[in-house]
């Protein structure tokens, strides 16, 4: 075999690389709209943007590239899209780019970006949350989480959320700060609610909160405050399956107005903002307590009708007695036996109803027992022997007793209960 001789003459690298600049230079000259997903974005201190862009069928990559944003562009492209996606250029999402082609002799291949269309990347996102929602509605479970009972009193509370989260601030406060002093319990299961991580994050808290031993009545997946940039990131299969097959009803306040995300569709109850929901859990209280003063004021309207009918009944008794008895002094005796008869039989017939009346109003005060209301998580507090209504009624150092179900517990008044710090 002949050797190659070292004298032959070639040309660099350098070289073949130039020609290939040049070569693409003369081909594609123009500029053109390419459609692809962003498999990875970083920014530097100068603020360019590099993009690495792929194009998939199902698992598999068949292309890829990279591309540039300048600074110059970025900031303009980025703001105009984000504005109108509610979304940053970031990984995971599908673009329409206006790129032009360059080789460079070092770095090789890539695109140089000079707009982008939000509209497509809208579409796209739309379209998969549309599939996400038929594929959960094929499965049946769409509307899994809607159809468990709310509690009659939501006062065990389990929350998903940042501990830095704004939202859960605002939670927490409305909670305690509710103007009729209901105590709810509340425990925070800690997630990442933003950002590449959070679908992971918040399906790893629910997995949580379903091994606890703690009972809770709801759960509020909340986050609210900041940027809503990474709302997508609760437009997840996933995440969506896992809330409508979850055996509390979920409550969501993510915090935005415009449109559903999939985990709001799932949910049980949506809500704004991390506030309504508070409010919403309020209410829910507030709603038991009018249903208990409802049957607290039946029950005093049913025990006047009954007294009164009772004393309408005794006096028209009393007085076919009387009148049996002046017919019973002139009557002969067989006459006598008959009214006493017909006497029996009238009386038998008012104890089996004034039975039946007492019948139902036990039922009904049965379900007023105290006992049974501390079951459901109230309390009740006493200032010296007394129910504490109001918290007007209460002053610093007041020693004051909860009644719990099981148990009680004294406590010492640590603020004035009429001011606005109170506790």
């Amino acid at each position: 075999m002949e050797q190659l001789s070292l004298q032959k003459p070639g040309i660099t690298l350098f070289e073949l690389n130039s020609l290939i600049k040049a070569a693409i230079a003369r081909a594609l000259p123009d500029l053109y709209w390419v459609v692809a997903e962003i498999a990875d974005s970083k920014c530097n201190q100068k603020g360019h943007c590099y993009l690495d862009l792929v194009e998939k069928e199902g698992q598999r990559t068949i292309a890829q590239a990279r591309a540039t944003i300048w600074a110059y562009d970025y900031r303009s492209l980025s703001r105009k899209f984000e504005l109108a996606t509610r979304s940053p250029i970031r990984p995971g999402i599908k673009v329409l780019l206006l790129a032009s082609i360059s080789y460079h002799e070092v770095y090789g291949l890539s695109l140089n970006v000079k707009d982008i269309d939000p509209a497509y990347t809208m579409g796209e996102m739309a379209l998969r949350k549309r599939e996400i929602v038929e594929q959960l509605r094929k499965e049946g479970i769409l509307d899994r989480n809607k159809e468990l009972p709310l509690p009659i009193v939501p006062q065990n509370i389990a929350v998903i959320s940042s501990p830095t989260a704004a939202g859960y601030g605002d939670f927490v406060y409305h909670l305690a700060r509710n103007p009729y002093g209901y105590k709810f319990s509340h425990l925070l299961f800690p997630s990442v609610m933003q950002g590449a991580e959070t679908e992971k994050s918040v399906i790893a808290a629910f997995e949580r909160i379903g091994k606890s031993k703690f009972r809770f009545d709801v759960v509020a997946l909340i986050r609210g405050g900041g940027s809503v940039a990474d709302l997508s990131s609760f437009d997840s299969y996933l995440l969506g399956r896992s809330i409508a097959l979850f055996r509390l009803p979920v409550i969501t306040g993510i915090g935005h107005e415009k449109d559903d995300t999939v985990a709001d569709i799932v949910a049980h109850t949506r809500m704004k903002t991390p506030t309504a929901v508070a409010e919403f859990l309020i209410s829910g209280v507030r709603s038991f307590e009018d249903r208990i003063d409802g049957i607290d004021n039946a029950m005093r309207i049913f025990s006047e009708r009954l007294l009164a009918d009772a004393a309408h009944e005794l006096s028209s008794l009393a007085g076919r007695l009387s009148l049996t008895r002046m017919h019973a002094t002139a009557a002969p005796f067989a006459h006598i036996s008959a009214v006493e008869r017909n006497l029996g039989v009238h009386i038998r017939q008012y104890i089996q109803q004034k039975q039946s009346r007492l019948s139902s109003l036990e039922q009904a005060i049965r379900l007023l027992d105290p006992s049974n209301v501390l079951k459901r998580g109230y309390s009740i507090t006493r200032l010296s022997g007394k129910i504490v209504k109001d918290s007007s009624q209460l002053a610093k150092g007041d020693i004051i007793e909860t009644e719990l179900f099981a148990g009680s517990v004294s406590s010492v008044v640590a603020d004035d209960g009429r001011s606005d710090g109170q506790k």
